[in-house]
């Protein structure tokens, strides 16, 4: 196919590795793609702009009708062909067969171990690469390069050129310290130096000066509007010379578009995730078809990781963003964007796929993701300032059954860490926490409910502080003048309260085994 051909739903198909399978439509193979649009919306028409490869994870279908509008409303875009996933329902359901034949669109499966992003790589890559020079004469450099981005192209795929044309070398970093793309390989050290310098600078354009090398750094913005969530853009001349403004200016414009896109796709992703989360915390049958969608074979082992950001004045979902680039630097497909249990806006979940089914071949790589997330870790360090980032990670999950205990621990492990920035693995805690997260959710709010409930419905209804009284009964090491004096109160009017815990539960405070029930109660929350 010559530089001037459009690509056709044919050379798409016939990618080698991709395994895509036409269903229907084999008088349109010759149709040509402008670009690949990734979509779970029921009616995607308002981002379409004709001769698009529309690829879709079904997530929109609760009936055969939904098939029928979706593909019409593909149809009246102008939409090339629909590629659709089997992993939501284990194949594509015949509704949607049927109503592409009705409106004359192509249809291909993608098989479940196939991802959307490979299709979009593929595609893009060939189709955009071999233009970029042809595009960069016709149109004018800036304005052909634009144009392939907006029409699907990567920036990896054209910035040496782009930068071979200016005079420069240079490299998008993130803030964690992963090298996003560039116009050459790039030390770990050296894109971490930029990261840390980048996040930790009171202004931008900063500069990093190497072996008399000099770098200029320079902010790309993404979503949320944060440092912590801006790539780095470092670029220096050919021959060590400043970079002009109008050309730093052109290249950031350049990595603006690339940060769009890739917002755009972590949007999407970020749905199948929260897909993920509600089956963890909901009905645990339809986790591995939410694992499947999410790109995560479901008899794989697992970790799961939890972060906190706190203390700073952050865009609501900053913490999603700032986990989602931690794990990134592991270079593990990872489902991220998880909120924690109580919604709250500093805590996120992901869940990593270390391999294949079983954890017993996991250890080794294991270490190797706990030293790379706490040296991401350490990279953000600067920019954290006056807040604090925890992480906590799981011991290893064979399979999805395992996951929900996985992702416990995890909390746990957050829970426990401590300092500034810290790491904490659930395997180097010795704590009663731990144990407990391995026990099933229903079964820790029935043991909860079963101690407790005598004295929480107590409280209820006389406005009583028996609970707040037995929690600080028990850190006080059941001393009565030390319980005493932490409530206010008389030692006789603490040995009435206690004394009626005790009938209202049925435990003897003075016996061990009956305290540490009565502790493991409390330090259990029941869920929501």
């Amino acid at each position: 196919m010559s530089g001037d051909e459009p690509t056709s739903l044919r050379s798409v198909l016939d990618r080698p590795g991709l395994r895509l399978r036409l269903l229907t439509g084999h008088t349109r193979l010759d149709e040509p793609v402008a670009r690949v649009f990734v979509t779970d919306l029921l009616d995607p028409r308002r981002y379409l702009a004709g001769g698009e490869l529309v690829l879709t994870g079904l997530m929109w279908r609760r009936s055969p009708a939904d098939s029928a509008a979706f593909v019409a409303a593909c149809a009246s875009a102008g939409a090339a062909a629909i590629g659709a996933g089997a992993a939501a329902f284990g194949c594509v359901p015949q509704d949607l067969v049927v109503a592409c034949q009705r409106h004359g669109v192509a249809l291909f499966e993608v098989p479940v171990e196939v991802s959307f992003r490979e299709i979009s790589d593929a595609v893009a890559t060939s189709f955009w690469a071999r233009r970029a020079t042809g595009l960069a004469t016709v149109l004018g450099r800036q304005r052909g390069l634009v144009a392939a981005m907006a029409g699907g192209a990567r920036l990896g795929d054209l910035l040496s050129a782009v930068a071979a044309d200016l005079d420069v070398r240079c490299w998008l970093v993130s803030p964690a310290g992963r090298l996003v793309c560039g116009t050459e390989p790039l030390g770990q050290a050296l894109a971490e130096r930029f990261a840390t310098t980048f996040v930790g600078s009171s202004r931008v354009p900063a500069e990093v000066r190497v072996e008399d090398v000099c770098y200029s750094l320079h902010a790309v913005p993404g979503r949320p509007e944060h440092r912590l969530a801006s790539w780095t853009l470092a670029c220096t001349g050919l021959s060590a010379q400043a970079v002009p403004p109008d050309v730093t200016a052109e290249l950031v414009g350049l990595a603006s578009l690339e940060r769009v896109q890739v917002d755009e796709a972590a949007r999407v992703e970020r749905r199948l995730a929260d897909q993920i989360q509600a089956a963890l915390a909901g009905d645990a049958a339809d986790l591995p078809s939410r694992l499947r969608a999410g790109g995560l074979e479901p008899r794989s082992a697992f970790l799961a990781v939890a972060a906190r950001l706190t203390g700073l004045r952050t865009p609501v979902d900053l913490a999603v963003t700032v986990l989602a680039d931690l794990v990134s630097t592991t270079g593990l497909v990872a489902a991220t964007g998880l909120t924690g249990p109580d919604g709250t806006a500093d805590t996120a979940l992901a869940v990593l796929r270390l391999g294949g089914p079983g954890a017993g071949t996991c250890d080794a790589r294991v270490d190797e993701v706990v030293t790379r997330l706490r040296r991401a870790v350490e990279t953000l360090r600067p920019g954290i300032g006056p807040g604090r980032l925890a992480v906590g990670i799981s011991n290893v999950a064979a399979g999805s059954a395992a996951l929900t205990g996985a992702v416990q621990e995890a909390r746990h492990a957050l829970a426990v860490a401590a300092g500034p920035t810290a790491v904490s693995r659930a395997s180097e805690i010795a704590t009663h926490a731990l144990l407990v997260a391995g026990v099933p959710t229903a079964t820790r709010s029935a043991f909860h409910d079963r101690v407790l409930g005598p004295i929480i419905e107590y409280d209820r209804r006389h406005r009583a502080d028996l609970v707040h009284t037995l929690d600080v009964f028990l850190a006080s090491g059941g001393s009565w003048s030390q319980c005493a004096r932490h409530l206010h109160l008389h030692v006789n009017t603490l040995r009435y309260r206690i004394k009626r815990i005790e009938d209202l539960t049925g435990r003897n405070l003075g016996r061990f085994d009956d305290r540490v029930d009565l502790y493991l109660a409390l330090r259990i929350h029941r869920p929501g």
